[in-house]
């Protein structure tokens, strides 16, 4: 039995030199002084492919309800685009990290981010309910999930009442809320992981999110019902907890400079769309939320998360495509109401279905960009970070004798007024260009 187990001798070799050559630190991306960059504005751009992954699945359910029936390639385009939300989420926190940040401060500056467009969608959402005697704006049992929907707490509910109350496409909010909740808990204890502790969490993080759909099985849902699957392994914030803590460990093995897989963005986003045609119609569909994916998608972040880190050309990291990066949370939370309502108006009218989902399209980003610019960019630069009070900011914050030419620089010293020394100036708010 003891030599049926034994590895050939040129199989352990290979396998040694592999896990070997994955120990080994990765060149540096930055040689000399210069440091990791703060912003990986390629992540940003790559926002906007999963937002757009998400208004995708959604416009085709519209042009072709049986869609959600049958589980084709085309749902689960969606399915995998909140998973890389998540570990992009995992992953841009980490490295974006402050090594003297507080719990206190982190968790201000993620509500000043995430809360405003959360809190305008849901007033909006629940008015034009209200306004058409939807029977959920009515009912107690209505009126308490739109509740905790504002509260995101209505994911923990296993009810479809609960699920889709408010702003349907928040449910994914309740998640988010969730991983900031344990982040200043989970980002130290990431930190101490030695390298080979980052490779065995990053595999443990995958054997869990593999392992779930097999939980559901035997235990959380053995008849099988849609519902059950749908809500323990899509929307429950505990079922979606690995993905966030597997781009943390990612990110971290970047940092550390531990070698993964070179496989380039081109191929790696190829690996996550194959996975989709190809695992949809063999694995069953409980597996398509979040399993099936998950190691394409990690490799995908990774892959143009090196853009930016080794300063390589990348397409994602053009003004345009961060543009639409900065406003893909805006763009997520309003495009299932946009195109609902044009929808319904333009195909009550006689329009066909596609041509009114066409239409509404350009609306969906009219609507994303105002409340962009006119929510969230505004109250990110006020409450991300307290004020100080006392501290004029005015032309006047710093009178006294204004030095001559040359004194700035130190090439004339004699006869230099006495100056007064310009108060402190306030923190400035966090860049709105990141991947968060």
């Amino acid at each position: 039995m003891g030599s049926f187990l034994r590895l050939p001798p040129q199989t352990a070799t290979l396998l040694g030199r592999a896990l070997t050559r994955l120990l080994e630190p990765e060149p540096p991306a930055h040689q000399g002084t210069r440091a990791r960059p703060a912003r990986l504005p390629s992540l940003t751009g790559l926002r906007f492919a999963a937002a757009g992954g998400v208004v995708y699945t959604h416009s085709m359910l519209l042009l072709n309800p049986y869609l959600a029936l049958s589980l084709g390639p085309e749902v689960w385009v969606g399915a995998a685009s909140v998973s890389l939300f998540f570990i992009l989420s995992g992953y841009v926190l980490t490295h974006s990290a402050r090594p003297s940040d507080t719990a206190r401060a982190f968790w201000r500056r993620r509500a000043a981010k995430i809360l405003p467009n959360h809190v305008v969608t849901w007033a909006v959402v629940v008015a034009v309910l209200a306004c058409a005697g939807a029977a959920s704006a009515r009912s107690a049992t209505g009126v308490t999930a739109h509740l905790s929907s504002l509260f995101l707490v209505n994911t923990w509910v296993p009810d479809d009442t609960f699920v889709s109350a408010g702003n349907p496409v928040s449910w994914s909010l309740a998640a988010e809320g969730f991983f900031y909740l344990l982040f200043p808990v989970l980002r130290p204890l990431v930190e101490r992981l030695s390298r080979r502790g980052l490779l065995a969490g990053a595999g443990m993080a995958v054997a869990a999110v593999w392992a779930l759909p097999v939980l559901c099985t035997a235990a959380v849902n053995p008849v099988g019902s849609f519902f059950g699957d749908y809500w323990f392994l899509y929307m429950l914030p505990l079922s979606r907890l690995p993905e966030f803590v597997l781009g943390m460990l990612v990110a971290r093995m970047s940092q550390e400079g531990i070698r993964l897989p070179r496989t380039g963005v081109l191929l790696a986003a190829l690996g996550v769309v194959s996975t989709l045609i190809m695992y949809s119609s063999v694995l069953p569909p409980r597996f398509m939320y979040a399993a099936a994916t998950v190691l394409p998608l990690v490799l995908l972040v990774h892959a143009v998360a090196q853009l930016d880190l080794r300063e390589r050309p990348s397409l994602l990291r053009t003004r345009p495509i961060v543009f639409l990066g900065e406003i893909s949370y805006a763009v997520y939370l309003v495009h299932f109401m946009v195109l609902g309502l044009v929808f319904l108006a333009l195909t009550d009218r006689g329009w066909s279905p596609p041509v009114s989902v066409l239409c509404a399209l350009p609306l969906v980003f009219a609507a994303s960009w105002a409340l962009y610019a006119g929510v969230e960019r505004p109250c990110v630069r006020r409450w991300s970070v307290p004020r100080v009070r006392g501290v004029p900011t005015g032309p006047d914050a710093c009178p006294g004798p204004v030095p001559r030419a040359g004194v700035q620089d130190g090439t004339d010293k004699r006869n230099e007024p006495a100056r007064r020394m310009p108060p402190p100036q306030p923190p400035g708010p966090p860049s709105t260009t990141t991947a968060e």
